[in-house]
């Protein structure tokens, strides 16, 4: 069981590593052989980064303010989104009891959160919308304190309909805007630093479950917190633009890129796992009886493993890479799910999954994005998608669920799980054979 003991051990550990990767990757950033063609300096340097606004060239702008206050509201912003998202799926089982609603009522929800998310990412595929759109990030966390707000309104259904978008739209926007502007700026290559933001959002997602599960606070104060920082977020990163100029590949003339629709099944396969997994065990461990506790200590120690493994993956990052990280990742899912199936081990004994999960979206995320020759407009596509997988999976896992049965929904995703990471092992194949310079 976690315990207070196990998070303030683990919480001042986690900034203590924030601040070293942090802190490593401004200084030597991972090594972008469009900015360094022979590896690693030698010594320290000061972190450069192309211009916000300026076309992608070989001039480089110094460390300045602007960039400081990504690093400070991006880590902001994905404790927040990991907070709701660690929340959500606790929050809307107790709704469902509390309301009388069914799965696929609970489903729809869910679907219309996904959409909010969609929609946001989506208008960035729209050439004279992403133009004219400079306060995304802004208007994104204000999205998120109305919505926060709406949901733990009133009795009423349909206000949390109404609120489900709005709260996708928030947590869309914020992860696509932090996403593309740490890849962009900190090394389109740099996954270390991209695990660090990523585990950030674990860190919210843990102390979400934990919280609930330790009665210290209930879902509805919860989300008025989340409001309350969002509206923060807000004011403080309304002038961060995330418009990041479209550019070419870093990579060589010679390079092959990806075709991008085995990626697109990536990214869509990844997060309806993820969605699914962590929307409806819950659920799946839910007793009518019972007060939903056991539930949100499951959740609390599945993101505590998606938090210490992310963290993790920072650090090994410059010598394991992403591909490998989030196939094993796909694989122990994967593995995790057979077990349960089998009945070797039993369902709420599986939170360790959570250490699998960790690994896959940042790292899937970064090879993705490399892979399909990078740009804003790439990186667009890829998280549209994978919104896409967070918004059916949960919706279409609601109609399963009372259909077919739990094992049915297991089935499902350890069958996704192992056609996924074989997709990207083909892929990858793929792209190395035509570099090669052998027919096809």
């Amino acid at each position: 069981m976690l315990t207070f003991s196990h998070l303030s051990t683990y919480i001042p550990t986690y900034f203590f590593w924030l601040l070293r990767y942090s802190s490593f990757h401004l200084f030597y950033p991972t090594a972008d052989p469009a900015i360094y063609p022979s590896g690693y300096p030698s010594g320290p340097i000061s972190f450069r980064v192309p211009a916000l606004h300026d076309s992608y060239d070989d001039s480089l702008s110094m460390l300045t303010v602007p960039t400081q206050r990504i690093l400070t509201f991006g880590f902001i912003a994905f404790v927040l989104i990991g907070l709701e998202q660690g929340l959500l799926g606790l929050f809307v089982a107790e709704l469902g009891t509390k309301l009388a609603r069914s799965p696929e009522d609970l489903g729809l929800f869910f679907a219309l959160h996904g959409i909010g998310s969609a929609v946001v990412t989506g208008s960035a595929l729209i050439g004279w919308l992403e133009q004219r759109n400079n306060k995304r990030i802004a208007l994104a966390s204000l999205s998120l304190c109305i919505g926060s707000f709406l949901v733990v309104t009133g009795d009423y259904w349909l206000l949390k309909l109404i609120a489900a978008p709005l709260l996708g739209l928030g947590f869309g926007g914020l992860s696509m805007s932090f996403n593309t502007l740490f890849v962009t700026h900190f090394s389109q290559k740099n996954a270390g630093l991209l695990n660090v933001l990523n585990a950030t959002y674990g860190l919210g997602a843990v102390a979400a479950p934990w919280l609930l599960a330790q009665g210290l606070l209930t879902g509805s104060e919860l989300f008025v917190a989340i409001a309350l920082a969002s509206m923060v977020v807000c004011l403080g990163a309304w002038n961060i633009d995330d418009r990041i100029p479209t550019r070419a590949a870093i990579t060589s003339k010679n390079e092959q890129v990806a075709p991008i629709l085995p990626l697109l099944l990536t990214a869509f396969a990844i997060l309806f796992i993820e969605a699914g997994l962590t929307y409806w065990m819950p659920s799946l461990l839910s007793d009518p009886a019972g007060d939903g506790k056991a539930a949100a200590a499951y959740m609390a120690r599945f993101f505590f493993w998606f938090v210490i493994v992310r963290l993790t993956a920072a650090a090994l990052a410059v010598w394991v890479s992403t591909l490998g990280f989030a196939v094993f990742g796909l694989a122990g899912i994967f593995c995790s799910l057979v077990l349960v199936l089998a009945g070797t081990v039993p369902l709420a004994d599986t939170s360790f999954t959570g250490a699998f999960m960790g690994l896959i979206f940042p790292n899937a995320y970064a090879w993705m994005l490399t892979k399909g020759g990078g740009g804003t407009t790439t990186g667009a596509k890829i998280l549209l998608s994978a919104i896409t997988g967070a918004t059916l999976g949960p919706w279409l896992l609601g109609w399963v669920l009372p259909y077919l049965g739990q094992s049915a929904v297991l089935w499902l995703l350890s069958s996704l799980s192992l056609a996924t990471a074989g997709l990207m092992l083909i892929t990858h194949l793929n792209v190395e054979y035509r570099k090669s310079g052998r027919p096809q």
